[in-house]
Formats: C-alpha cells, sequence, structure tokens
C-alpha cells in the first residue's frame, strides 16, 4: 500500500507523498491520512501439457492456440481466457498456456472518493471503511463488481492482498444503513475469497495473515495438502523474517500440482509498507525470504518451477538508489538474473499504484509471458468506473514448460 516517509531523492517526491497515503490532486496538494495500526493484518499502502491425445480439446478453449508473448514485452489486449490450452511447437515439447492475476484489493481515504457524490462511495464511506474494515475490501459494491470482473476475465490462479476475512465481523459493530461485509455477515456463509472466485476455484490463505489469499481453477490444478472443497486456511506457508519485522507469511508459499502432474511453487508476497529506513530493512528481509531463505534454510521461492507475485511495495524501477530492498530485488529479478519480469520489464511500463509507481508484479525462473493492466492498459477497461481501489490488478497470460 502506501511508504511512510519520502524518500531522501527530489525525482521521487510526488511518489513518496503518494505511497505514504497522502492524496495527490492537482493543483497539487497532500494531504496526511489518518495513520491505521492493523490489529489482524499488518498495514497496506496479481499448464502444463496434457498430451497430444487432448491437443484438439485444448485448442478448442476460449484461449486458442497462440503462444504467450516473451517476458517484458509490452503485450497486446488479452482475450476472452477461460481453460488453459497446448501451445503448438513442433521442435520442442509444447508448454501450456494459463491466465495469472495478481491485485491488491484494499482501499485509502486518500482517493478523489468525493469526484462523484452519487456514485455511492464517498469520504463518508472510505472514512468508514478506513476505520472499521482496515481499508479492506468491504464495501458490497465493489465486491459485487469484482467478482463480476474476475468471472469476465476468466483467470486460472489468482493471489489476492487486503481482502476481508469474513470472521473479523464478530468484533465490530455494524451500521445497517450502510452497505459494507458484514451487513449480512454469518458464521455459515462462504469466505469473501470463496465469493469472488466461486466453486470452480480452490482456494488457500496465508499463515497469520488471512487477508492475503490465492484461487486456482480446479480444472486447471489444485494446492498441495489443501482441501479442494472448503478454504485451506493457514495453507500458505511462511513465517516473519528472522528480525522479527512483521508476522505471519506475508512472503507465504505454496506447492501447485498442475493437471498433469507437473508441480509448481507459487510465492505471494504482500511487502512491508514505508520510506523510512526501518521499513526498507524489514522489506528487504521480507525479499531475502523469497530469494535466500525463507526460515528453514531454503528459498521460498525452491520448487523446479517458481511463480512470484503480488504486491511488493517498492518500485525496482523508479526506487533502486532510494531504497535498500529495491536495491536488493534488482539483483534477482530482471533480464540476465535468476528470475525475470513476466509483467512488463520496461521502466516506463503501465503503473499499478496511483498512476505513478510500478509496486505489484509477477515474476518467475521458468515461466513466460505478457501482462496487462486493467485501467492502464489501452483497451482494457478498469474493474469499475467508481473510484475505490488504489491498485489496479495485474493479468498475465503465460506459457507453463514442462519441466
Amino acid at each position: 500500500m502506501c511508504w511512510e516517509e519520502l524518500p531522501p531523492v527530489p525525482s521521487l517526491l510526488v511518489v513518496g507523498h503518494l505511497l505514504e497515503g497522502k492524496a495527490f490532486h492537482s493543483p497539487p496538494l497532500l494531504h496526511h491520512l489518518p495513520s491505521q495500526q492493523r490489529s489482524r493484518a499488518m498495514p497496506r499502502s496479481r499448464w502444463l501439457l496434457l498430451g497430444a491425445f487432448v491437443l484438439v480439446w485444448a485448442c478448442s478453449s476460449p484461449l486458442g492456440c497462440s503462444p504467450a508473448n516473451n517476458p517484458g514485452e509490452e503485450s497486446t489486449q488479452l482475450d476472452s481466457g477461460g481453460t488453459p490450452d497446448v501451445v503448438s511447437d513442433t521442435n520442442t515439447t509444447p508448454p501450456l498456456k494459463l491466465r495469472v492475476m495478481t491485485f491488491n484489493i484494499g482501499t485509502t481515504s486518500g482517493l478523489p472518493h468525493d469526484r462523484d457524490t452519487q456514485d455511492g462511495y464517498t469520504s463518508k464511506e472510505a472514512k468508514v471503511a478506513d476505520e472499521l474494515y482496515e481499508n479492506s475490501l468491504s464495501w458490497n459494491p465493489a465486491e459485487k463488481a469484482l467478482t463480476a470482473f474476475l468471472a469476465k476475465t476468466k483467470v486460472d490462479l489468482v493471489g489476492f492482498q487486503e481482502g476481508y476475512h469474513d470472521p473479523w465481523c464478530e468484533t465490530i459493530t455494524v451500521d445497517p444503513a450502510l452497505d459494507f461485509v458484514c451487513k449480512t455477515y454469518s458464521k455459515t456463509r462462504p469466505l469473501q475469497v470463496e465469493r469472488l472466485l466461486g466453486p470452480e476455484f480452490q482456494v488457500a490463505c496465508a499463515e497469520g495473515q488471512e487477508d492475503n489469499c490465492l484461487g486456482i481453477r480446479k480444472s486447471v490444478g489444485r494446492f498441495k495438502d489443501c482441501p479442494l472443497d472448503k478454504p485451506c486456511l493457514g495453507g500458505i506457508k511462511g513465517k516473519g523474517p528472522p528480525n522479527q519485522c512483521s508476522r505471519g507469511a506475508r512472503i507465504g508459499s505454496i506447492e501447485v500440482e498442475l493437471y498433469d502432474g507437473t508441480a509448481m511453487t507459487v510465492v505471494l508476497v504482500h511487502g512491508t509498507s514505508g520510506f523510512k529506513p526501518k521499513d526498507q530493512d524489514c522489506r528487504k528481509a521480507q525479499f531475502q525470504q523469497i530469494f535466500e531463505d525463507k526460515g528453514d534454510g531454503k528459498p521460498a521461492a525452491s520448487g523446479a518451477i517458481n511463480l512470484v507475485l503480488g504486491d511488493i511495495n517498492t518500485d525496482p524501477f523508479s526506487a533502486v538508489e532510494a531504497d535498500i530492498s529495491a536495491a536488493y530485488w534488482v539483483k534477482f529479478v530482471g533480464e540476465g538474473k535468476p528470475f525475470r519480469y513476466i509483467s512488463s520489464s520496461d521502466p516506463d511500463g503501465p503503473k499499478t499504484y496511483g498512476g505513478l509507481v510500478r509496486i505489484d508484479h509477477v515474476v518467475s525462473d521458468k515461466l513466460t509471458g505478457s501482462c496487462v493492466v486493467p485501467g492502464v492498459s489501452p483497451d482494457e477497461p478498469d474493474v469499475m468506473d467508481i473510484v475505490y481501489w488504489d491498485h489496479k490488478p495485474v493479468i498475465c497470460d503465460v506459457a507453463v514448460p514442462r519441466p
């Protein structure tokens, strides 16, 4: 979500203010947001080959049979999505294509929510979301819009940060006149992540960070050691870094078994926000968990195939000189590095936060593909027209090679 202190580099002035959670308007005015202390989650501030015998079936899917673009390419408009298909190639074992998404679905009061006072979400509702719901996805019309968007986009694997964990409703007093997530809460209803994705998905959430979850389409694969018919709470494994600067699985990993038996490790990231030295140190320690040691002597991304996605809370293109965590990140991610961007490697690529910075990413050591940012990339409509989210989703069509 947001950085809390301006970097010492003048060129990052506006970026630092925005990521601090301060509003930026025209003419530029900087306004402090109410500070937050999350009680349950840290503060805020995205297929392999079946075999030749199914090639005809796979190519009849909505995705078609076109190969994914090269990593880092500026992507074209995404097609209708759907069940992954086999990419035809006479010289190599063909990879399988799937659609991946990461999206920080939280909000902030530092946006121009009063731009349209008739759309149902104004500064009044933003204050409620801040004070009662910790800026997680809590406004019912936004949840409904995202549910429809996901159904239309036909993602196969999705990672969320800053969702709302429904049992938290039991600790707050609800105003029935406001259309928020706890208005109709019951202990028996499906969790928000289940409502967003539907019964076609298996879902898992992070240890100690229940607002960070993954979903995988059951026809594509499954999360190992997790039930198919109910949420796998704590199934995304992880713990705070050795210096204990954060708790729970802000860096969490889970094993995925694709439907032909191929194994892949998915790492869901929600980096600590802030720009103070302690925040940068903490975020660097979290990145070290991804690439070096998650706490058991192995990196979180230690599978034969690794996919890392999420909100890293720093911009590795514009903040390298000002942020030690960004400087650490680029030692491992980029052209010629162990991991490469699937989200565009172009420094001028689509911005994912406030129209100014790129803090939401999808990277891999083996997967290739390209991405769009709805609401930013050409011909890619936003999730909804109402001012609600401060992040944008990143949606990627990727090709998974057979090991």
